[in-house]
């Protein structure tokens, strides 16, 4: 067949840019080579959003990041033989440290802090990261006095991302002044955010434009616990309830399954522990008991449980004692490990993160 007799085998560009928005990263990345119509077409914003809001509905693109050295991306579909069942990631950081610690993950970026808490955002799909600017005043607060807690997350506008830090108690804020720090901007002093929290958690849940940590007021010796939420656009602060007490045990953990915040408990025999979710975000009434999962996998007794991420109705993925993942199969009450071709020891809390474009260099909001 002569070139002239070929068929067109030209597509429109809005089929195409349908076509590669359901495509991975790694395929992503391979397909910018094609021509510079297709980098310009993949690097392009609005097909980095259509990218995004693909993946975020669809959990095959959804991965387990853990915070060994090297890094570690896992998938919990992954089939024993499979070599990507687990990847290798390069440190973002200038040397390799043993105290990485994960601070939050949104729209495919999470934000890690080493022990010398050099902080950097970081795309674990593109490989690259971004330092946030930090002023010498900014690191003089770091001194070991002080305590921190910190958050990771989105306002209204999904491209103003944030990263948060606060005193772990009310007393230290005095010290700490609100900066906002931007590529390129530098950085400005736009005032003090009050709050009288002591926080429990360390690390933030985000859900709904806001963060959230487990903590309990610390003005008249007031223990009861609540959940302390911060709205990012607004940058204040609110109350939310915990589910209704039961007995003198107390709540931790808060996350987010099936979109919903959750809250977990230990029964009073410390065989099971209790699963609510807040079906309606901020309406306290809406805390309902999902599901009570058992501290006996069948193989082990399990000591810490952290529910990470629904993966379907039936099936809630768990990170155990910081060293193996589960997957619950609700329906079942049966448990199955998670696929790992590296030995893993202990390690930090780890995170979901989905595959995105997304670029890591985004504002830094110092409290």
């Amino acid at each position: 067949m002569s070139e002239d007799e070929m068929p067109n085998a030209e597509l429109p560009d809005e089929v195409i840019r349908d076509v590669l928005s359901r495509l991975s990263v790694k395929s992503l990345l391979q397909f910018r080579c094609v021509s510079k119509h297709w980098r310009d077409l993949i690097a392009d914003t609005h097909f980095v959003k259509s990218h995004l809001k693909n993946v975020l509905a669809l959990s095959s693109h959804h991965q387990i990041l853990v915070p060994t050295s090297p890094l570690l991306s896992l998938s919990y579909n992954a089939s024993l033989d499979d070599i990507n069942a687990s990847i290798e990631l390069d440190c973002p950081f200038p040397k390799p440290r043993t105290s990485i610690k994960i601070l939050g993950s949104c729209n495919g970026l999470v934000c890690l802090i080493d022990g010398t808490r050099d902080m950097i955002i970081y795309n674990p799909s593109t490989r690259r990261h971004f330092k946030p600017y930090q002023s010498p005043q900014q690191v003089l607060h770091c001194s070991n006095r002080i305590e921190f807690v910190y958050g990771f997350g989105c306002g209204s506008n999904p491209n103003d991302m944030r990263v948060v830090r606060f005193p772990r108690f009310a007393r230290d804020s005095e010290y700490i002044k609100f900066k906002v720090c931007g590529v390129g901007s530098g950085s400005r002093v736009s005032g003090v955010v009050a709050y009288n929290y002591d926080f429990i958690d360390t690390v933030g849940t985000f859900l709904n434009g806001s963060l959230h940590w487990l903590a309990h007021h610390s003005s008249n010796d007031d223990e009861n616990r609540v959940i302390a939420s911060f709205n990012i656009s607004e940058e204040t602060f609110r109350d939310l309830s915990l589910p209704p007490q039961e007995g003198s045990l107390p709540y931790y953990i808060s996350g987010v399954l099936g979109g919903c915040l959750s809250a977990l408990c230990d029964d009073m025999y410390y065989t099971d522990v209790d699963v609510w979710l807040m079906k309606e975000y901020g309406v306290v009434n809406s805390w309902t008991k999902f599901i009570k999962i058992p501290l006996n996998t069948g193989i082990e007794n399990i000591s810490y449980m952290m529910p990470l991420s629904s993966l379907n109705d039936d099936e809630i993925l768990l990170e155990i004692d910081l060293q193996s993942f589960v997957v619950y199969n609700v329906k079942k009450k049966t448990f199955r490990h998670v696929t790992v071709a590296h030995d893993l020891k202990w390690f930090g809390d780890a995170a979901i993160y989905v595959e995105s474009l997304l670029s890591p260099e985004v504002l830094c909001v110092l409290y």
